[in-house]
């Protein structure tokens, strides 16, 4: 059974029991939780900080609507989340496609607010993933989440650096600015009039395995934006709020964007929140113009989740975790480095932070993606899986629907002791994987 497409009848292992870095089931049998379940879970399971703020948020404020209420643990989390990352407002709703299509309409509604209704469209990059709603993924190029979905309102038109594919590896500026010269040749095409803004994951997370473009790319981009009068929103729901080792992956390019989606890094996998950040211009023209914002839904501003939100964020800040991200994942990466270098089928280790990927390649074929019918990466992740490792497959990002990495993202807090088993459990899964593929390939066809 596949463990990454849901299935009707199938049959999974229940966990009963998830605590730190590890996840137990109702025998005894354990896992390392080496993705944070969908690269969610930052400082672990069961961490007491959060466990208490949800048990006593539940007891005070269990729920008000947004448009009749505020509440204390909202206003918190909205004023730490502003003077930390440097933003005017936000918003929040339940998931990163929800906050994702906030972006969107927010963006829309800021040229509207200004004047300038014509400019409704989002571009977006071919490679990428901006959640599950017909409208966030409408913007994602990852084809293998796009074929099973339609009609779309969209698709993506520009190209995402992919610095392992590039055609000449020493000039990496080059490079990302000629990927990001594409924004401008397909403005001059559309009329930036029509042109709302431009959508970006800083770092591919699941439709790509930890791709890190170039750092004149981010910049070119906003340059581009600037001049085109374009917004740039940037989606760190997987990479925000430490996941690469800063509080937003932006930083590690130096740029700002005008609103910013999170939500993994949020709610730590503990209660579904997500939030938009919006810049002093953007909130601005909507707080002095209608004055009114156009969106919500029934859980919007939710009083556990926001609690969830700070108790996070007093983790993060009480325990350094953002900062021990940092260290911890590049001595992780530098060891992950040296370990793969052993194993013919994988070609880069990439990542940064405790956002790490191995993409896997076939040795035998010039380094290219294996066969899609292979499977590489979830053959990967169910192998880990029953050694007791869990990590993340990704798929389908070179080319249509070629291409295999898996994803180590463990808990920003993951022990020493743990960090090393996970280790072990990774070469031991690549060397399976290996043995598995070339000995099927060596099998004689039947006459």
């Amino acid at each position: 059974m596949s463990l990454i497409t849901p299935k009707v009848n199938g049959t999974y292992v229940t966990a009963t029991r998830c605590e730190g870095s590890y996840i137990f089931d109702s025998d005894g049998n354990s896992w390392i939780d080496g993705a944070s379940g969908s690269i969610a879970c930052s400082i672990g399971h069961a961490h007491p900080t959060v466990v208490k703020a949800m048990s006593d948020a539940c007891q005070h404020t269990s729920f008000v609507y947004r448009t009749q209420f505020s509440n204390p643990e909202i206003e918190r989390l909205s004023a730490r989340l502003c003077q930390k990352l440097g933003y005017a407002a936000s918003f929040f709703v339940n998931s990163g496609s929800e906050a994702v299509e906030t972006a969107i309409r927010s963006a829309q509604q800021y040229w509207r607010e200004r004047g300038k209704a014509t400019k409704t469209r989002i571009l977006s990059r071919r490679l990428s993933y901006h959640g599950s709603t017909i409208g966030s993924l409408s913007l994602s190029g990852h084809w293998p989440r796009r074929r099973l979905a339609g009609p779309l309102y969209g698709e993506p038109t520009q190209p995402t650096p992919y610095p392992y594919r590039a055609a000449n590896k020493e000039g990496m500026t080059a490079y990302g600015i000629a990927c990001a010269n594409e924004l401008e040749r397909e403005l001059q095409q559309l009329d930036a009039d029509n042109i709302a803004a431009f959508i970006l994951e800083p770092i591919i997370g699941a439709s790509g395995a930890a791709i890190v473009p170039p750092a004149e790319y981010i910049q070119r981009i906003r340059n581009i934006c600037d001049r085109y009068n374009l917004l740039l929103i940037a989606d760190e729901v997987l990479t925000g709020l430490g996941r690469t080792g800063r509080w937003l992956a932006m930083e590690h390019f130096g740029v700002k964007a005008d609103l910013v989606c999170l939500g993994k890094g949020l709610n730590a996998g503990y209660f579904p929140i997500s939030a938009v950040l919006f810049s002093s211009d953007v909130y601005d023209h909507i707080a002095n113009g209608s004055g009114s914002f156009e969106l919500g839904h029934t859980h919007s501003n939710h009083p556990i989740g926001a609690a969830v939100g700070n108790a996070v964020l007093d983790v993060l800040e009480q325990e350094q975790l953002v900062e021990r991200a940092e260290w911890h994942g590049e001595g992780l990466k530098f060891t992950l480095q040296e370990l793969c270098s052993k194993h013919t089928i994988v070609g880069e280790v990439r990542g940064e932070g405790m956002l790490i990927g191995i993409e896997l390649v076939d040795p035998t074929n010039w380094n290219n993606p294996f066969p899609v019918e292979l499977s590489a990466a979830i053959q990967a992740t169910q192998i880990a899986f029953e050694s007791g490792l869990v990590i993340y497959p990704s798929s389908g990002f070179a080319g249509v629907l070629g291409g295999d990495a898996i994803i180590i993202a463990p808990p920003f807090n993951i022990p020493e002791q743990a960090t090393k088993q996970l280790i072990d459990k990774v070469d031991g899964t690549l060397r399976t994987l290996s043995n598995s593929i070339f000995q099927k390939r060596r099998k004689p066809h039947a006459a």
